[in-house]
């Protein structure tokens, strides 16, 4: 039985980008669980660039993390000690863990969770990324949205991301060509060697407008957007006739979520007889069921790929923050707490 927990708390509020020192890490006490309550041993944590947000402003919630208070993270964990009837010792559990290798749950009020099963022939951490809210994002943000079409040209930003990757892959299946936007010559060729891409841009250390004048000539049909700011800009000084943009994140922007940059050139929009669309996925949450069963089928038979990057120990969570705002993660960024 446990009678501690390690977790990280919020330190201090950043000023401008977030460092290791806004974090604090701590042993805390904890209780056995009482009747109607279970133990919940963290398995894996994910960590995505919005997290940002909730050291601040607390993003769509509106509410960010207090100073002192547990760092905010969704994980997948494993239930032990339990002393609930509707859960039992064993079962795997999602939810708002936190970032800490323990709770204390009754599953509802204190720590809401689910109960998961590992989806079918697949990894247990698929349900964290492809089969879960990643996925989902991906999916309903590119087919009802974008609306492809065969020989569309896409252009998506973060593309060997998260979201993006799965997105870059889908739009390939629907006859696009399809252009991505990532940080490192590794990025860029698995996109185009290992994903098959039309294209690649190195935001690094390539001129991201000039690449894009040179590989979407025909102007960009799609453009599904991770990042924001001056490639926002870039992607809608090319944007086709009926062009359809879609914002999904901002990464570019995080940091300074204060002063959002607006697009200096949204009235090409006008000129363009173009629509964008941002969304909130959620929106689509009594859907996701089909997410699930066309991107897992999608999987199983290898005609869907992801990356996953795994670090390992609770103590990395900061370090995975920092290297996913900086760009540095290759896939979903992931923290293997305990071993499955």
């Amino acid at each position: 039985m446990r009678d501690s927990a390690t977790q990280w708390t919020v330190r201090s509020r950043p000023n401008d980008q977030v460092s290791l020192a806004n974090f604090e890490k701590q042993t805390v006490p904890v209780d056995a669980p009482s009747d109607g309550e279970f133990g919940i041993e963290t398995l894996y944590l994910t960590v995505s660039p919005p997290a940002r947000m909730w050291l601040t402003s607390g993003g769509l919630t509106g509410v960010p993390v207090p100073v002192g208070g547990v760092m905010r993270g969704s994980g997948i964990g494993r239930v032990v000690g339990s002393r609930h009837p509707g859960f039992a010792d064993g079962d795997i559990v999602s939810g708002a863990l936190g970032w800490t290798d323990y709770n204390l749950s009754d599953g509802a009020a204190k720590m809401p969770v689910q109960k998961i099963a590992a989806p079918e022939g697949l990894p247990l951490t698929t349900a964290m990324h492809v089969m879960g809210g990643t996925g989902a994002t991906a999916y309903f943000g590119l087919y009802e949205f974008g609306l492809p079409r065969v020989g569309d040209m896409v252009l998506v930003s973060a593309a060997a991301g998260s979201v993006g990757a799965i997105v870059c892959q889908l739009a390939k299946m629907a006859g696009c060509q399809v252009v991505g936007i990532a940080g490192s010559d590794e990025k860029c060729n698995w996109l185009t060697d290992a994903l098959g891409m039309d294209g690649a841009i190195n935001y690094k250390r390539e001129d991201v407008a000039t690449r894009i004048k040179d590989l979407c000539p025909n102007g960009i049909d799609i453009f599904f957007d991770n990042v924001g700011g001056e490639t926002l800009d870039a992607a809608l000084d090319n944007i086709a006739h009926g062009a359809r943009v879609v914002l999904c994140g901002g990464t570019s922007q995080y940091d300074q979520e204060a002063e959002w940059l607006g697009p200096k050139n949204y009235f090409n929009l006008v000129y363009k007889e173009a629509t964008m669309r941002g969304f909130y996925i959620f929106s689509f949450a009594d859907r996701f069921g089909e997410s699930r069963d066309r991107l897992g089928a999608l999987l199983r038979s290898g005609d869907l790929t992801y990356n996953e990057d795994i670090l390992d120990g609770i103590d990395k969570a900061p370090d995975a923050l920092l290297r996913v705002l900086a760009g540095e993660n290759f896939g979903t960024q992931l923290i293997r707490v305990m071993p499955e």
